[in-house]
């Protein structure tokens, strides 16, 4: 049965079937690692709550969908890699981003990894942003290497099944303002960022940190804000500090400017749909304040910018335009609101289970890796695991410098946490909840 693409996937997919447009999650596990034969044996038997692994994506004329694949065979997809004894983690990430989808068939990938640290392997699941959103990989590696007797784990996949409308008049009236204030933003933007040249397969690399989920959630309360305030917080510290070393003539140089907009991803699913096929997002930007600004009064400035953007009803809306709207009008909004001269950077987060295991041995870690945008010279993904939470950077290694940015995130969320609470907070604290994936 053919299931068609929505306009979103269609324009990621054309955007560049390259590695940069992959994403997925890397799994620590405690362990011995297992044999190949062993993970594809596993795959196998959870495959079949999984059809959306056996589809790939094509065109016929005007139509784009997807459909299961004649002759699909899962040993195409499933990989080893054996890294030398004392590879860094950041190594071992930057492998798997380099590493290409198969050639043919469904553009996904699991890899098992080993070799790099003595009792502890891991599992890479790997798909194109074409075939699926932060949401849906979350639910796939769920499905993968959840527990298949609790309850909710062995549903199939599904289209989205909620209602078109997910908000009253009114908040769609303000999210319609919204979608055309964020086109104009993108037509017609305040400043021209430069055009990252296209990286080659060779080029990517990737660092990353950690943190925990109580370390976000009372940095953001204590400014009235959420984990994901207390997450872009942190990125503009670190992108002050990175930016600072810069030539005038480096690229780094662009980072000074202020404010930086901030490419997001917010989720357009409705409750119950976490397991819908494909991509189910709007695009927001947020703006990172000035430089110049003290860090109390910035964070002030990003918790009210962002607080707005949650109650603007853009997602409503989006969702309703999407089902509304022609597709070539769509795709051609798509495109023009991820211009990457209008934002020279995409960040997102989302979350996935704590409870995840492999034969036994549970998931210590869950470290993502994102994707890089045509045009833009890197990215940042947030990815929650239970109290665990992992930051990476996905970037071209010809950026001088890019390599120290997870360290700096990490100062500078060090940093934050020593600052003094402010006196009054003009807001409520807000929930601590990830607004994006």
């Amino acid at each position: 049965m053919e299931h068609p693409l929505n306009p979103i996937d269609e324009v990621f997919l054309a955007m560049d079937r390259n590695i940069g447009m992959v994403h997925g999650q890397f799994l620590r596990f405690d362990g011995t690692p297992p044999s190949l034969d062993v993970l594809h044996d596993h795959l196998a038997d959870r495959l079949p709550r999984l059809s959306r692994l056996t589809h790939r994506a094509g065109s016929e004329g005007r139509r784009t969908s997807r459909a299961p694949r004649p002759g699909f065979d899962l040993r195409d997809h499933v990989r080893e890699v054996e890294l030398p004894a004392g590879t860094t983690l950041d190594e071992a990430l930057g492998v798997l981003a380099r590493q290409p989808l198969p050639a043919s068939g469904p553009l996904w990938s699991v890899h098992l990894v080993h070799g790099y640290a003595v009792g502890e392997y891991a599992v890479c699941y790997r798909v194109h942003h074409g075939l699926e959103d932060g949401t849906g990989a979350a639910h796939v590696a769920t499905v993968l290497f959840g527990d298949p007797r609790q309850p909710g784990r062995t549903r199939q996949d599904e289209q989205r099944n909620g209602p078109l409308f997910t908000a009253g008049p009114v908040e769609l009236l303000r999210g319609t303002l919204s979608v055309g204030a964020g086109l104009a933003r993108a037509l017609v933007p305040a400043r021209l960022w430069p055009k990252a040249p296209r990286p080659g397969p060779g080029h990517l690399a990737v660092c990353s940190t950690g943190a925990t989920w109580h370390e976000l959630s009372r940095l953001g309360r204590k400014h009235g804000g959420t984990v994901n305030d207390a997450f872009l917080m942190a990125l503009w510290g670190a992108l002050a500090a990175w930016s600072a070393s810069g030539e005038s003539n480096d690229v780094r140089s662009a980072f000074r400017s202020a404010p930086v907009p901030v490419r997001m991803p917010l989720s357009t699913r409705h409750t119950g749909e976490e397991t819908a096929v494909g991509n189910h997002l709007t695009t927001a930007t947020v703006m990172l304040p000035g430089r110049e600004l003290p860090p109390a009064e910035a964070f002030a400035q990003l918790v009210e910018s962002t607080h707005r953007m949650r109650s603007s009803g853009l997602r409503p809306a989006s969702r309703a335009f999407v089902a509304l709207l022609p597709s070539a009008v769509t795709r051609w909004t798509v495109r023009r609101l991820l211009s990457p001269r209008s934002a020279p950077l995409y960040a997102s987060n989302y979350t996935v289970p704590k409870n995840l295991c492999f034969k036994g041995d549970p998931v210590t870690d869950a470290i993502p890796l994102g994707v890089l945008l045509p045009g833009n010279p890197l990215s940042v993904t947030l990815l929650s695991c239970g109290s665990r939470v992992q930051v990476s950077f996905l970037y071209d290694r010809r950026l001088p410098g890019a390599q120290r940015l997870a360290a700096l995130w990490r100062e500078a969320l060090d940093a934050l946490d020593a600052l003094d609470a402010p006196a009054a907070l003009n807001t409520p604290a807000a929930p601590d909840q990830l607004f994006t994936y």
